[in-house]
């Protein structure tokens, strides 16, 4: 390849005939369409502000391509009700890639982003670029057969890493992983497997993804909250997703919440990422057996092995441990509502799975202790994702970057 292609060049080479949306008031009639799921012409116009013979002309394009499909008109009480609108599942397909500090996991998905089939592996991206990538190609040609994608609907794939990641050039900055600095994973993947490709921080992956397909599909300001092997934060901003100016902000596991903690990678003592993490709570558990004197360790039982066992254990030091990790994480979401005023929290990743309740109750704790009486408390939630929100997100940044509405398409209308 003799260099990186925009995505319509891209895909007219790669012979993709898939309908693209490309004006602003076209991607806004199709997202009143996908987030209400079903919806009528007349309501479109009321929700968007655009006139009648706007929306119906744009629902009929987008009709004839084949996005979205017509509802039977129903007649129940002898009215004949209007015609409603829905997606077209089917119309595209995406991948979703995530790449973390210890796993791999692919999704295929459709253009609802809902699950098709999925492969992980223990592969990691400490173990360098040639065996991840050679992993992933190797993932990503599996769900797409299993899924039994058509290679014309494929609009790409995502990938979701580790931040700090450099959205614009297609590749990981974070100096933790040796062998990655300067590899131009975008380029690379678009080489071998031959498809656009999206890259981004999984924080911003997943927050794209709760906001296509999750708890946030109609809320216009959110924080997503990234608890895995790392700590991150995705932020919408009136509808926008909020990345700030080299495509990194959100960097909230690198917030001093104990500044005589343990070092972090970074530089920095007491982040939040050493804690609010399975490694961390594991390290602050053997720490409490170490210094506890009632605890089985001091008989010479051996410390515990897996952050599981000191989440699940009825011990309650342990307990004390997880509730310390949740106060910290709470202070450290305080912080960024009282800076950027999210009408939501959520909180997902493979840590929530785990310990999401407590979590859950941290936060809002911390919100009650630290809101301004004046301003409403932000609701705070879970994931509806699940473990599969890193995945689903990366696959949901394809989704979003062809097809949902965004100040960049107003400007270019």
């Amino acid at each position: 390849m003799a260099g990186p292609l925009g995505r319509q060049e891209f895909m007219d080479q790669t012979g993709t005939n898939l309908f693209r949306v490309k004006e602003y008031n076209e991607t806004r009639v199709l997202d009143i369409v996908r987030t209400r799921g079903s919806v009528s012409r007349r309501d479109i116009a009321e929700k968007s502000g655009l006139r009648f013979q706007t929306v119906s002309n744009i629902a009929n394009r987008l009709r004839e391509a084949g996005v979205i499909l017509e509802e039977p008109a129903s007649a129940g009480d002898g009215r004949r009700r209007p015609v409603k609108l829905r997606l077209n599942e089917r119309a595209a397909y995406a991948v979703g890639i995530q790449l973390s500090r210890s796993s791999l996991s692919v999704v295929a998905t459709d253009f609802s982003a809902r699950v098709l089939a999925r492969a992980s592996s223990d592969v990691a991206a400490s173990e360098g670029p040639s065996v991840a990538v050679s992993a992933l190609r190797e993932h990503v040609g599996r769900v797409i057969g299993e899924a039994g994608l058509p290679a014309d609907k494929i609009l790409g794939a995502g990938i979701g890493m580790p931040g700090p990641t450099g959205p614009k050039i297609g590749r990981m900055l974070d100096p933790s992983f040796a062998g990655w600095s300067g590899y131009p994973i975008k380029q690379e993947l678009e080489r071998q497997l031959a498809m656009p490709i999206c890259v981004d921080n999984d924080a911003t992956a997943a927050a794209l993804g709760e906001r296509w397909t999750g708890v946030a599909t109609n809320v216009s300001d959110f924080v997503y909250v990234y608890l895995g092997s790392g700590v991150g934060a995705g932020v919408f901003a009136n509808h926008q997703v909020c990345r700030g100016s080299s495509g990194n902000s959100g960097e909230i596991g690198h917030v001093s919440v104990q500044p005589d903690g343990p070092p972090c990678y970074c530089g920095n003592r007491g982040c939040l990422e050493v804690y609010a993490t399975p490694q961390g709570i594991l390290r602050e558990a053997r720490g409490v057996v170490l210094r506890t004197s009632h605890l089985p360790g001091e008989a010479g039982s051996p410390l515990p092995d897996r952050a599981e066992d000191v989440i699940r254990s009825d011990e309650p030091s342990y307990h004390s441990v997880v509730e310390a990790v949740g106060d910290r994480l709470g202070r450290a979401v305080s912080s960024m509502v009282g800076v950027l005023d999210p009408e939501l929290i959520v909180l997902g990743g493979p840590t929530v799975e785990l310990v999401g309740d407590c979590f859950r109750e941290s936060v809002v704790r911390a919100l009650h202790d630290t809101s301004l009486p004046v301003r409403p408390l932000a609701r705070v939630e879970i994931s509806s994702i699940g473990a599969d929100a890193g995945p689903v997100g990366a696959a949901a940044l394809v989704l979003h970057d062809t097809y949902a509405p965004s100040m960049q398409r107003l400007s270019l209308a």
